[in-house]
């Protein structure tokens, strides 16, 4: 579902020079899933989910990592996520401020975005139940809630995924650690698990 919007297709072809790779066994942090048949009809699931089994990846030609997208996206939120990428892109070529001020304005952007993010994006960011019980039972994990006023609940995925890389400006992609920036849960993805009426 995550490509078959024409929008995104349109603006994956004006700004950015798409290529693909088959990790499935080559990657110790390749997830693996239930077969699904052609007579499946294909579904919307929640952002993130399938983490382990699809990352989208945003870079410089220069292979510095601007955004990770782990997982399926719903078309429209991943529309502004391609934003924010393009919009880190040309941050990365400002010639009139130095490497520190881009690094903190990498910083800046991720974050600001994560606050901005919509209700409905917020929404759609749920996590698979699988993923849910997998992640409760890390007491380190960064997805529990350590500060603030609230202090319970674990942070929605959207979230996570921009605090993550907001701490890693413009990594080159052969330092980029994959697997500690998609980690969101168990790396089986279960199609009956999470979704309402499923168990």
């Amino acid at each position: 579902m995550t490509l078959s919007d024409d929008a995104v297709i349109e603006k994956l072809n004006r700004s950015f020079v798409c290529g693909w790779k088959n990790i499935k066994g080559a990657m110790t942090y390749a997830g693996t899933s239930n077969t699904h048949m052609p007579e499946n009809a294909a579904i919307e699931v929640s952002n993130c989910a399938g983490h382990h089994n699809v990352q989208m990846v945003f870079m410089t030609a220069e292979g510095r990592v601007l955004h990770v997208l782990p997982g399926f996206w719903n078309p429209r939120h991943l529309a502004e996520e391609m934003d924010l990428a393009a919009d880190l892109g040309k941050l990365y070529y400002r010639k009139d401020i130095s490497a520190a001020e881009r690094n903190a304005k990498y910083l800046d952007l991720h974050l600001r975005h994560a606050l901005d993010h919509s209700a409905e994006l917020r929404g759609k960011s749920y996590h698979q139940g699988f993923d849910k019980m997998n992640l409760e039972k890390r007491e380190e994990s960064d997805f529990h809630r350590k500060e603030g006023f609230i202090s319970y609940g674990l942070k929605t995925p959207d979230q996570v995924v921009h605090e993550r890389l907001a701490e890693r400006p413009f990594t080159p992609w052969a330092l980029f650690d994959v697997r500690k920036a998609i980690d969101m849960g168990q790396r089986q993805y279960s199609y009956n698990h999470g979704l309402p009426g499923k168990t």
